[in-house]
């Protein structure tokens, strides 16, 4: 059950990057890379890759289709470093990798895998066959490439991502180059087991060798995983902060709104509803925030000069100073004049300026937070129990 767990991580990065690669071309080769390492770890199980090879009626053809995947991987994962390095970094230069190369290696497989005899299913082609000279060439060809496009995409990750200016992608990419430097070491470790092997040689047995070259595959495939994910991982906190923000003036956004029902572009949706919804979240927010920005400056018309010095009083009898005393002055006033409002009382005040307000939507949401928090306290709610009974 293990040995599916790979499979099923590549695949939910694979089906997760789908939309940005369709609409976003310079993210095609990382969706590329994904995908040919998710068909690859899904036939690598034995059980899955000797149905195959039972399904087609062809010997061992589950590895080659898995080697085939393996070398679009590679290129696919040195395209995406390239491009990423050059973009970012003009002084690095060199050329682009070539998809003749990678055909050409394809091909080159594909010839010697049907050329070569294979009378049953093998545990490891490479190893079960190494006496032919045709299984060998191939397994030349496969690491070679698999190698060479590692070590290519290993020096780019560490020239790039060493410089000042690479911030967090240049760690990403570091880590990258973690996970590609391991696959050297996989690609390594095969021409050694199959040279060996082709010489008549076993210092290990076929298990113990199958678990090394296993240990070093997942952990490529691990810090490559990481080292491609990392730079997103500051606009998943970007939207998490805003979504937070944008259900937190939720409980504010709607009394305001339902006192002044002009203000909205939309129909207010349930609370639960609103925090599911995960899409447009920043122009959700920003919308939010204007919305109760015009509602409190409605409200501030029946909010007469005397209701406003009144609350300032309230919150100073306190013990509050400062700004935190005109956020709480400010909610005070704005829960009174909600109550006037929805009791159909007389305009009697004017349009004044926010006592709290950003001059950016990030400084702007933080002082509508803490105008929502203020709001909700029991300071605010004495005060309007207060006027409502005297």
């Amino acid at each position: 059950m293990a040995s599916f767990i790979p499979a099923a991580l590549l695949w939910i990065v694979t089906v997760w990057r789908t939309p940005a690669a369709w609409r976003v071309p310079a993210k095609r080769a990382l969706w590329v890379a994904f995908f040919a390492l998710s068909i690859a770890m899904t036939i690598r199980p034995d059980g899955v890759s000797s149905a195959l090879d039972s399904w087609l009626g062809i010997h061992n053809v589950a590895t080659l289709c898995k080697h085939l995947a393996g070398i679009t991987a590679a290129y696919a994962v040195l395209t995406f470093v390239y491009d990423v390095a050059h973009e970012q970094a003009t002084s690095l230069r060199g050329s682009r990798p070539r998809i003749t190369i990678p055909l050409a290696a394809g091909v080159g497989l594909t010839l010697l895998f049907f050329a070569a005899p294979q009378p049953g299913e093998a545990t490891d082609l490479l190893t079960d066959f190494a006496d032919d000279w045709r299984i060998a060439v191939y397994g030349v060809i496969w690491s070679g490439y698999l190698g060479t496009a590692l070590v290519s995409a290993t020096r780019l990750c560490w020239r790039w991502g060493r410089l000042p200016e690479a911030g967090l992608l240049g760690r990403g990419l570091r880590i990258t180059g973690m996970g590609t430097a391991l696959g050297i070491v996989y690609a390594g470790h095969r021409v050694l087991a199959l040279a060996l092997r082709y010489f008549g040689l076993t210092p290990v047995s076929p298990r113990t060798d199958e678990n090394i070259s296993s240990a070093f595959l997942f952990g490529a495939l691990v810090f490559i995983l990481a080292g491609s994910t990392l730079p997103v991982v500051r606009r998943l906190h970007q939207w998490g902060r805003a979504h937070l923000a944008l259900t937190q003036l939720y409980p504010l956004w709607l009394e305001l709104t339902s006192a002044v029902p002009s203000v909205r572009l939309d129909p207010p949706r349930s609370r639960r509803a609103d925090a599911l919804l995960f899409r447009h979240t920043r122009g959700r927010l920003y919308r939010r925030g204007i919305e109760i920005r015009d509602a409190i400056l409605d409200l501030g018309d029946h909010a007469s000069p005397a209701l406003r010095s009144e609350a300032a009083r309230y919150v100073a009898e306190k013990g509050l100073i400062g700004a935190q005393a005109e956020i709480y002055a400010e909610a005070c006033w704005i829960a009174s004049a909600k109550e006037a409002r929805e009791n159909g009382d007389a305009r009697a005040g004017e349009h004044t300026a926010p006592a709290s307000g950003g001059k950016d939507l990030h400084s702007e949401v933080e002082a509508l937070r803490h105008l929502a928090t203020a709001y909700e306290s029991a300071l605010v709610r004495e005060f309007s129990s207060a006027r409502s009974s005297g």
